[in-house]
């Protein structure tokens, strides 16, 4: 790899990087009780079954 292309590859290879562990779970917040009920598209999945405690 030349050099105009490193230049050019490392900005962006920077911004997905530094974006990557920006993105939440889930975009509910957790309930009175500290949780959230599954929607029916993660029962489906496989990632929970009812009621998911945060604590």
């Amino acid at each position: 790899m030349d050099l105009k292309k490193t230049i050019a590859f490392l900005p962006a290879a920077s911004l997905i990087l530094g974006t990557a562990g920006a993105a939440p779970a889930h975009s509910g917040k957790p309930g009175k009780h500290g949780g959230h009920h599954c929607s029916t598209k993660s029962k489906k999945k496989g990632l929970c079954t009812g009621y998911y405690d945060h604590r």
